[in-house]
């Protein structure tokens, strides 16, 4: 009789927890992405824009192959001056906000940070390329091929390998992650941050990569209290799918050889997973003579 007495008060405790923990997502969850919808948001503004005044006659799905880039560049601009204005209406800044720093900046953990994100990427993406191309292993592919074609090559190469970077990083482990910090504390901060970071990268495969790459650089960013870090390590996960693709443009053959010959597809793999080997410990060991 005792434990039926207690049911209505575990019952009520019960919804007492799912209340505040719908009350904290409505409260802390929402503010914290406004950065990334009104990213999105000024983004779709300008390709519309662009499509409806300067298309030149272009039917709207080429308008969008050709030209989405270009005018979500110029959403990415005009999405950091907003940002820009509101942290300074606030009294602070936006690299405060972001949490990029320029100070304090360790050039061998950067280096460490690179290597390991740079051999990790080449690690994955032969794991990936090993994989029969069927389903979510094909869909991730020609996601990749389609992301390159809408650009030349050398303009291709510069905004996957630094631009993205920057802005993904602003958005979701800088002003993302820091807002959610203080309510959520780290755990359940970086897995929403994460969470989020992955889905929008579309494709099964493409949110599995994603996800354990966000969470990586998420625990670096919160680490070392600086996304300059995160940014190197997104470069570092972008740049050999970038090289290689350059290569693709470039020599003839390459695409052909590396798809079918999967004993240098695996080598590549070992490298990749040695040097992220490599860069992972030589960053703790920074870390350790840092502290003395």
């Amino acid at each position: 009789m005792a434990h039926s007495d207690d049911r209505p008060e575990i019952e009520m405790d019960r919804r007492e927890r799912i209340e505040r923990a719908v009350f904290s997502f409505l409260r802390y969850f929402f503010p914290a992405i406004k950065p990334m919808l009104l990213y999105l948001l000024v983004q779709l503004v300008c390709i519309f824009v662009g499509a409806g005044i300067l298309n030149m006659g272009m039917p709207f799905d080429e308008f969008i192959h050709r030209k989405i880039n270009i005018y979500g560049t110029l959403g990415v601009i005009i999405t950091f001056h907003i940002l820009w204005k509101r942290s300074k209406k606030r009294g602070s800044t936006f690299f405060e906000d972001a949490t990029l720093y320029r100070e304090d900046i360790s050039i061998k953990k950067a280096v460490c940070c690179l290597l390991f994100s740079i051999g990790a990427a080449l690690a994955l993406s032969a794991f990936i390329s090993l994989l029969p191309a069927v389903g979510p292993v094909s869909d991730y592919r020609e996601s990749v091929d389609r992301v390159y074609e809408r650009w030349s090559v050398l303009l291709g190469m510069l905004f996957t390998t630094f631009f993205t970077p920057l802005v993904e990083e602003v958005i979701f482990r800088g002003y993302m992650l820091n807002r959610l910090l203080p309510h959520w504390g780290e755990k359940w901060s970086l897995f929403a941050v994460t969470l989020v970071f992955a889905v929008m990268h579309g494709t099964s495969i493409w949110v599995i990569y994603a996800f354990i790459m966000g969470w990586i650089i998420g625990k670096v960013s919160i680490i070392e209290d600086n996304i300059f870090y995160a940014i190197v390590l997104h470069i570092g996960f972008n740049l050999p799918s970038a090289v290689i693709w350059f290569i693709y443009m470039t020599v003839y053959g390459a695409q052909e050889y590396l798809e079918t010959n999967h004993p240098a597809v695996l080598m590549i793999g070992i490298c990749g997973a040695a040097l992220a080997y490599a860069g992972y410990w030589y960053y703790m060991k920074v870390r350790r003579e840092s502290f003395g």
